[in-house]
């Protein structure tokens, strides 16, 4: 009887602690996110799509809408929150920790308007791919890169655009910087502006914009979810990453992003999930 009681007290504190555990936050700073995993809108993107069909899986207590900058205020404050869209960099893993890979975005690329002089050759190698980008920048007072508050760009672009000169750089601040930054562009307010075309495929201005390369820069980047490294926080990415193998597993994390890529860049999603993310 003892013995029963014992294992039925275990078995309660157990639950208990995994109700506990799994209770997180999830904030993010792009509006169509939180419509679709606070308001059941229906997904405009591939990562939308993954994270849509992996949190209505899980238990979350709340979603909040909020600035980039004002996330990291709010992820210090000892509340398990995570957020989405996050890339892994070196100074980041110091500080939180990550889930499986949740999206990928290929072929990061330079956007400027087709109406304005287009980059001198001597900037640009046989590819058409700007060769250094601070160079190209501080050649003329003209040239601004836009650049989001607090946003990562990958070690390697961060690194680059570390050295770029201030007046050399526009940093957009404020709730849902996305849409408004190829705005901007749009309306000439900045020369250039670093995304992905995957973002602008479905854009009605990129008819209006030319776009370079950038050399060395790597062949695609990974998205996570991103929290802070609190027991909570990672009680709930264990959960997390268990449903996203299982969507790796089944073939419809690939089939999710066949509609929302290219052709190639889907072939080279197909490849990177059969020889790598079902190894692990």
């Amino acid at each position: 009887m003892i013995h029963k009681l014992f294992c039925w007290v275990c078995l309660m504190i157990t639950l208990c602690w995994s109700s506990v555990s799994l209770a997180i936050v999830i904030v993010t700073d792009s509006k169509n996110m939180f419509d679709v995993i606070a308001h059941n809108k229906p997904p405009q993107s591939f990562p939308e799509e993954v994270y849509n069909r992996v949190l209505t899986q899980l238990s979350v207590d709340k979603f909040l809408f909020a600035p980039h900058e004002r996330i990291s205020t709010l992820m210090s404050e000892g509340e398990p929150i995570c957020t989405p869209f996050r890339l892994k960099t070196e100074e980041r893993e110091k500080v939180y920790v990550f889930s499986r890979p949740t999206d990928f975005f290929f072929n990061r690329r330079l956007y400027q308007q087709k109406s304005s002089e287009p980059i001198s050759q001597k900037f640009l190698d046989s590819n058409g791919n700007v060769i250094d980008l601070v160079e190209m920048l501080v050649s003329s007072t003209e040239y601004t890169l836009l650049t989001g508050a607090n946003h990562s760009y990958g070690d390697f672009l961060d690194d680059i655009i570390a050295k770029i000169p201030p007046n050399n750089l526009y940093v957009r601040h404020g709730i849902d910087p996305y849409s408004s930054m190829i705005e901007m562009l749009s309306k000439g307010r900045v020369a250039f502006y670093l995304t992905y075309p995957s973002i602008m495929r479905n854009n009605p201005e990129v008819e209006n914009l030319r776009s370079y390369g950038i050399a060395g820069t790597p062949r695609y980047e990974e998205g996570h979810l991103m929290c802070n490294d609190l027991e909570g926080s990672r009680a709930f990415l264990r959960a997390f990453d268990d449903v996203l193998m299982s969507l790796y597993q089944s073939g419809e994390f690939v089939n999710l992003a066949q509609k929302y890529m290219s052709e190639d860049e889907w072939v080279q999603l197909k490849r990177i999930v059969d020889s790598t993310l079902l190894e692990d």
